[in-house]
This record gives C-alpha cells, structure tokens and sequence, in this order.
C-alpha cells in the first residue's frame, strides 16, 4: 500500500472542510513509554517534537497495559522504581519544547478499584490541561490503556498511533490473546477520528472497526544517524576492539527478541564482538558470560548512532510471534540510515526495503547471513541504504499526518501556541 493511498482529491478535502472543521489548540499525548526512561526514538516522540515546534503539547508517561509482577526478578525492582522516580517528577519541562506528565494511576483492568483510578486519573489530567490553557486538544493516542479516560476529556480530535498489536503482548501461545488490550486497542479505535497504522498488518486490523484509518510507516531522525555514521570517534567501550563488530541496539526483552538465537549465533562466532546495546531483561543477561559480548546497558538516545556506526553488522534476531508480525521497527531504518548491513529474521514489512537487508532462520543460517554480510559490504551498497532511509524522514511522516487530519476537517488553530 502507499502511504498516500485513500488520500482524497483537493475538490473533497474542501468539501469535507467547510462541512466539518474543527481546530485543535494544543495536543495532549498519551505516550507509549516514560519519557524519562525509554528510548526517544518512538514514533509517539517524535511526532510530539514536531507538534511542540506550534503548539503547547504535553506528553503523558505510558500508562501501562499491565501491573509489573514480582516475577519479572529484578526487572520487577527496575521498573517499579523507575516509576517512582518519574512519579516524584510528576509535570515538568521534557527539555525538547513539550511538558512532560506522569500521574498517579495503576493499570488496573475490572471492578471498582479501576473505576476508581480512571476518575482520579481523569481529574489529574483535566487540572493540569486548565491551568496549561488547553481548551481544544488534538488527543493523541499511543497507548490503548487510554481508552477508558478519552471519552472525559476535552478534544478537538483524537488521533490513535497503531504502532503496535497491544493483544500479542506476553503471548505464550497463539491463542492466548490479551482480550483486554484487544477491547481497548478497538474502543479507542472507534472514538479515534483518524487511526495511523505503520504496518499493512495493523492497518488490515483497524480497517474492521475503525472509522479512518491510513498506513504511516516509522520515520527516522536521519540527520541525527547520518551524522553520526559519519563521525570516526567510537564510543569509549567500544574503542579498543579489533574485530569485527555485531551489533544490536534496543531493548532485549522475551516479547520481541530471540534469546536461543542470538545466544547459538554468539557461541557459533567468537571471532566476532557481539555488542549488545540496550536494557536486558534477566534472561538475557545471561549473554553476557559469552566473551566475545559486550554489553553497555542503556545509552541517551543521541549517543546510539556513535555505537550503531561502530557496528560493522546491524542485527534484529526477532522471535516469530503475532507482535513481530504487526511490527514496523523504527531501527530498520536508523540501521539504514546508517549505511549498515542488516542481518534480520523475516517479517512482513521487510519487504518494503527490497533486497537491502540480510533475511535468515535458525541460528545457522542467521550466523551465515553475517559472514556474507561481512563480505560483500561495499561502499556502493552503503550509500543505497542511507538513500532509502533518507526518503522515510519523521518530518514527511509528520507532514503525512497533517494532510489525514486536514481531509477529516481538524486543522491547526492559527492563533494557538
């Protein structure tokens, strides 16, 4: 499908214009991560930098989609404590032209207690959009736990960013689907004025119960990753390595990434340094007894290109499951962006970027798809790669995005900001 495919033609974007106008003041975003703690890389992110540049615009911490459980290990004392830190912040300035909200709320699903938190919930938001001056808000959906608060709030228009299958999470086996993240993804579909898929697959879904509906595939800060694969300074615990360098940036957690992968491929090639960038989950920490692995832990998000340029190899070793099916990973294109051969297990947007990246399955044949990575890399193939990343900026997505909210009559007020 093409980005601009369904757009209508300019003689009915005015029609729908003058039938239905609404202009939005200010946006308020319901997050995907904590800004604090998370990647800034999400779509979520970016979009709102954009609309921070004209509008008072706040972004408002994920609210979660489950309760943290003891389980997790010290994952579990991780992320309650990063909670808790964010929670102390509460409103502030994000430093990149938007505020920044976390409120009380647990993310509990039935009975009076959630009934209960949603309301406080409610009342935290409403005094902080009235002392903040926002009257009309373009709401911006990123996380479906919002779809009980939503509908109390003062909106111009609801925009929800379907970047992800909430219903796949923490899927042990293929039918075992969370029915409650299913029943919020489609509520808050169905109050959405315009739903944003970035993936064909998550566009098929929302087609079925939404009323808008538009593919807008993941950008990427090109300049930002351009620039930093062209600076010869590697980061310092990558300095002193002499041999080739795979890598993998992002979080390494069981939902998304193939632990008995990468773990047979790490023993299988120990004349190569696997760098592994990124929070790991406890199973994954186990990786790190191999020595030929490195792992840094979290980097700020602009210090991630010095490391990705350092890769001589990019890898995404994703577990084959109904979440990875929906993705579209924003690193695809900040590999590319890089000039960087990426080795991939297969998923269904991969083939949008035709033969520019390395497709294997099974530890084998993934191991290999490194070795001819290795050997065909050429100047000519690098320059391909950033050419096609350059064309998928977050800025035209953004510009994408304008033009869907105009053809649904929700325009920018001009006098706002």
């Amino acid at each position: 499908m093409d980005p601009i495919e369904g757009l209508a033609d300019e003689d009915e974007v005015v029609t729908l214009i003058a039938m239905n106008t609404r202009s939005f003041d200010s946006v308020l975003c319901f997050g995907d991560s904590d800004w604090w703690y998370h990647n800034r890389g999400h779509a979520d992110m970016q979009f709102m930098r954009r609309f921070a540049r004209r509008f008072r615009t706040i972004y408002v911490n994920s609210l979660g989609v489950h309760i943290p459980s003891v389980s997790e290990g010290r994952m579990f004392a991780r992320r309650v404590g990063r909670k808790l830190k964010s929670l102390a912040r509460f409103y502030r300035d994000g430093g990149e032209g938007f505020s920044v909200l976390t409120p009380v709320y647990a993310p509990i699903r039935s009975g009076w207690a959630a009934g209960a938190a949603r309301t406080a919930l409610v009342a935290q938001l409403r005094t902080v959009m009235s002392l903040c001056g926002m009257h009309r808000p373009l709401i911006w959906v990123a996380c479906p736990t919002a779809a009980g608060v939503v509908p109390r709030l003062p909106r111009a228009g609801v925009v929800y960013q379907l970047s992800d299958f909430y219903g796949g999470l923490f899927q042990e086996r293929p039918d075992q689907l969370d029915d409650t993240a299913q029943s919020q993804e489609r509520s808050i579909g169905e109050l959405a004025d315009l739903v944003v898929c970035s993936s064909d697959a998550l566009y098929a879904r929302a087609e079925g119960w939404c009323r808008s509906a538009a593919y807008v595939d993941h950008g990427v800060d090109y300049d930002l990753f351009a620039n930093g694969a062209a600076s010869a300074l590697r980061p310092e615990m990558l300095s002193g390595v002499t041999e080739p360098i795979v890598g993998f940036f992002g979080n390494l957690d069981g939902n998304t990434v193939d632990r008995a992968l990468l773990d047979e491929v790490i023993r299988s090639r120990p004349q190569y340094r696997f760098a592994l960038v990124g929070p790991m989950a406890a199973d994954f920490e186990k990786l790190t007894r191999h020595e030929n692995v490195i792992a840094t832990g979290q980097q700020p998000y602009r210090a991630i290109p010095a490391f990705g340029a350092a890769f001589d190899v990019c890898l995404m070793p994703w577990l084959q499951n109904d979440w990875i099916k929906h993705c579209n990973p924003v690193k695809l294109k900040e590999y590319l962006a890089l000039g960087k051969p990426v080795v991939t297990t297969p998923f269904p947007e991969l083939a949008r970027c035709g033969n520019l990246c390395y497709q294997a399955q099974g530890a084998t044949a993934f191991a290999a798809a490194i070795d001819q990575a290795l050997s065909e890399d050429n100047a000519d193939k690098q320059a391909a790669r950033r050419e096609w990343a350059s064309r998928h900026s977050w800025d035209s997505k953004f510009d994408l995005v304008m033009t869907l909210l105009q053809q649904q009559g929700i325009l920018p007020d001009e006098h706002a900001g």
